[in-house]
């Protein structure tokens, strides 16, 4: 008789394997993907070189949230850490500032950064997340006093969307793990796109878009960044 065939495993039986290999018994707190030691409420530096929107603000992590993603039947793992910016001239909380750090494992064995801005965020909508799945790869963005359109395309020409696992830890102990009763579980769907802009003197570096759908609620976040973080 022929062995059933083998399949592998689920983003979410994945998810929940590697939380249980951290060996930290059940209640204890979790240990995360925290490349930059952080802590909540930790302070960060974003530097005047991210962009002078930034200048005027001083930031603290609000969460961490880790991004499980399977690719090819392996793990990736990612790390947001999301940013509180608090202008100090006014210290007013309608005039904060919302800001994501990602930080993602590079081939050499280390990490590049990221820095987020939000740029829109809504309920779900049927027609927005047609765009999304659009066979075409391509996303405009109309500006709201200029009216002039961007076009973004897919990062490397795909169409699929990512699924990923995601843990999000609203507060941590002092050796940088995550206390249960402080973390949410989260599936999120995502889109990236990337175009190029024009820096001048013959200069250009990427400009990407994130578009993320949490699943469980419908919400839709989409997130700009350059390609580079400066951090001091």
């Amino acid at each position: 008789m022929a062995e059933p065939e083998k399949t592998g495993k689920t983003l979410w039986e994945m998810f929940s394997e590697r939380l249980r290999a951290t060996g930290n018994g059940p209640g204890a707190a979790l240990t995360l993907s925290n490349p930059l030691d952080l802590r909540v409420s930790s302070a960060v530096l974003v530097a005047r070189a991210n962009g002078p929107e930034f200048a005027a603000y001083d930031f603290t992590v609000k969460e961490i949230r880790e991004y499980l993603r399977q690719l090819g039947g392996q793990a990736f793992v990612f790390t947001d850490y999301v940013l509180r910016g608090v202008n100090r001239n006014t210290f007013d909380s309608s005039d904060e500032l919302v800001a994501r750090l990602r930080v993602v494992p590079n081939p050499a064995g280390g990490h590049d950064s990221l820095l987020l801005t939000l740029d829109d965020e809504f309920g779900f909508a049927e027609d927005f997340l047609a765009v999304v799945k659009d066979t075409t790869g391509v996303f405009e963005v109309t500006g709201d006093s200029s009216g002039a359109t961007e076009t973004f395309s897919r990062v490397n020409d795909l169409r699929d969307s990512y699924q990923a696992a995601v843990l999000v830890v609203s507060a941590t102990t002092q050796d940088g793990k995550a206390p249960p009763a402080q973390t949410v579980r989260a599936k999120v769907e995502y889109w990236d796109y990337w175009r190029d802009v024009d820096l001048g003197a013959d200069a250009t570096a990427k400009e990407f878009l994130f578009v993320e759908l949490n699943s469980d609620t419908g919400w839709f976040q989409i997130w700009r960044v350059r390609e580079f973080f400066a951090g001091s």
